[in-house]
């Protein structure tokens, strides 16, 4: 509940914080009638305007993103311990739905790295908690039940988050901790995936990666060198691959050479009873087959789903933000987060009526790829889920004979090429509060489970956003022989009557303690008669502020002194009124700020202050 009410105050300090600068009621129009408004048919208008010479970019695009999807959802697939038809099956209905009602031309989505492995963290310790002595058919059947379900929730959050405009509360999770997170996720990968190409088994659960590896050395003489050299070259030629030919569906490559090596190959290691373990292994012979249900309800699993689902809507919608934005720099199109939102959420929302199918995502590799392979509209992603289809559906008797080593040297591979080494380092370069929110979420995810260190992370940040807010800039003014409001350094022997003391920043109840000790220093000097708080600079105040100013108030009125406010908004005033405070003060002690002439409320403040002590 912590980080519900967290999120909730963030969405708070998100709605005034942009609107400083005095817009806030036209900025707030502007937000709820064009920006967050959603779009139920976004796709017929492109339809409409849709050319036949489109056609030809997109197919050709949607082509080259099936080939490179293909390898990389049965690699997800195996990275979550999920059927291979999880990831297949999020891969052409992710790419379909949210192609069609997101507002990207360019995002793919589908499976994806960090919510594989945050599906697998979470699947197998609810598993290991709530159901430990469940095995074979029985297991797996419970699995897909809390995956369809766990689907579905985040199905529903998604939409909710796109109707309710709560995506922008994602603004306030800082760069560090998705950099932090995704390098943590790295490191866990990799250490799942070492054990397919080392060839070592892995017979031990624990939701921490650091075990995970303590493990692996621990099995190290198990090492089967037929597979690791198998590993090793696929790891080799898939790099070579992408360095030599970067618009080729290297993956692609690389598992059909890799896979022919290892079909001759394995004929041969029979006679010494030993093999390289393929596809078919995992008891995949047959092409998947569509499943429709209805999704498993039960209040106790929505008890024990609900964190983690948020956990994997958040990363979703990060990642869809994130991958968008960033190729909508390139493109020049304009992206409606609201509306990316939607498109996974409803996507989602159908997927969790598939019976096994992954939590659909964005791609940064499939999505750099479909922009580079040329794709003109958002067709380019729906064709590329229907030609995921017709491949796996009527090509799987060669799909079934990859190898499991091929499937884990993708990923290792790609987890290289999630975190930039130089994003790193700026992280650690801007201050010492990226580094160690960066450096406290990588380790969360080696030590915790995924979806707990995603919401340590976020808090991490949030605990370093509130205390810098919580440090407002107050400073003390007075007018010059020139008549000029210039901020002055206050001396000890310098008792004036009148004290102006302005505020700058975020006044909310962090800044309370700030607030009051500057004032308690001011009011113990007996020659100050009218304190004058300047709030030029502040669109927003709480509770605990108006609070503080009405016991200031109280305590100067019973020592015969004064409190007036000035450079007050017109925001501010509707709070003060409906707090009391314009009622305790009296409106002729506040005054309202202009924005043509800024100093003006300060000038006919100390007038009044004037009056006051003459009286």
């Amino acid at each position: 509940m912590l980080f519900l009410y967290l999120l909730l105050y963030l969405y708070k300090i998100s709605i005034y914080m942009i609107e400083i600068g005095g817009l806030m009621k036209k900025r707030l129009i502007d937000i709820y009638s064009v920006e967050t408004k959603i779009r139920f048919l976004p796709f017929i208008k492109a339809l409409k305007r849709y050319k036949l010479k489109f056609f030809k970019d997109d197919i050709i695009a949607a082509i080259s993103v099936a080939l490179l999807a293909i390898p990389q959802s049965i690699a997800y697939s195996l990275l979550a311990n999920l059927p291979v038809e999880a990831g297949i099956f999020s891969a052409i209905f992710g790419s379909i739905f949210t192609g069609a009602f997101g507002s990207s031309r360019h995002l793919i989505a589908g499976p994806s790295t960090g919510v594989a492995i945050l599906i697998q963290m979470i699947l197998a310790n609810i598993m290991y908690v709530h159901y430990p002595d469940l095995t074979g058919a029985q297991r797996d059947l419970i699995i897909l039940n809390l995956l369809m379900f766990l689907v579905f929730i985040v199905g529903v959050i998604q939409l909710a988050f796109g109707f309710l405009n709560l995506g922008k509360m994602l603004q306030f999770v800082s760069r560090s901790v998705i950099l932090g997170y995704f390098a943590g996720v790295g490191v866990a990968i990799i250490i799942n995936q070492i054990y397919y190409i080392f060839g070592i088994s892995s017979t031990t659960f624990t939701p921490s990666a650091v075990m995970k590896a303590v493990f692996f050395i621990a099995h190290i003489n198990e090492i089967n060198f037929i597979t690791l050299a198998i590993g090793l070259l696929s790891i080799s030629t898939l790099v070579l691959l992408k360095w030599k030919f970067k618009k080729f569906p290297s993956a692609l490559l690389m598992v059909a050479g890799i896979g022919l090596l290892v079909y001759f190959l394995n004929f041969v290691l029979q006679k010494y009873q030993l093999n390289v373990a393929l596809l078919k292994d995992l008891g995949m012979t047959k092409a998947p087959k569509i499943k429709l249900v209805v999704p498993f309800w039960d209040f106790k699993l929505l008890y024990i789903l609900f964190f983690p689902s948020l956990a994997v809507a958040l990363l979703s919608i990060l990642e869809v933000s994130s991958i968008s934005k960033g190729v909508a720099t390139s493109s020049g199109q304009k992206i409606r987060s609201n509306q990316e939102i939607f498109g996974v959420g409803l996507s989602n929302l159908i997927l969790s009526f598939f019976y096994s199918a992954m939590p659909s995502s964005a791609s940064i590799s499939r999505t750099t790829l479909n922009y580079q392979a040329g794709a003109k509209t958002r067709f380019a992603a729906v064709y590329s889920g229907i030609i995921i289809a017709f491949l796996i559906f009527f090509f799987w008797p060669f799909v079934k004979h990859v190898p499991l080593t091929a499937l884990a040297a993708i990923l290792i591979v790609m987890v290289l090429s999630v975190v930039e080494i130089r994003h790193v380092k700026l992280c650690f370069r801007a201050g010492i509060a990226d580094g160690v929110v960066f450096s406290l979420t990588m380790a969360s995810c080696l030590v915790f489970r995924l979806d707990i260190a995603f919401f340590i992370g976020i808090i991490i940040s949030i605990i370093f956003y509130l205390r810098r807010a919580a440090v407002p800039n107050l400073v003390e003014y007075a007018y010059d022989k020139e008549g000029k409001l210039t901020v002055i350094i206050p001396k000890r022997k310098d008792h004036r009557k009148i004290r102006i003391i302005g505020i700058a920043g975020e006044l909310f109840f962090a800044a309370v303690d700030l607030v009051q000790n500057t004032f308690q220093k001011i009011i113990k000097d007996p020659e100050v008669k009218v304190i004058i708080l300047r709030l030029k600079n502040i669109y927003h105040v709480d509770a605990s502020i108006c609070l503080a100013i009405l016991r200031l108030n109280d305590y100067l009125k019973s020592t015969k002194r004064f409190l007036l406010i000035c450079g007050v908004t017109d925001e501010v005033f509707e709070i003060f009124e409906k707090t009391g405070v314009v009622k305790q003060l009296g409106r002729d002690k506040i005054f309202l700020t202009s924005e043509e002439k800024p100093q003006l409320s300060t000038k006919k403040a100390v007038e009044k202050a004037q009056k006051l002590i003459s009286q």
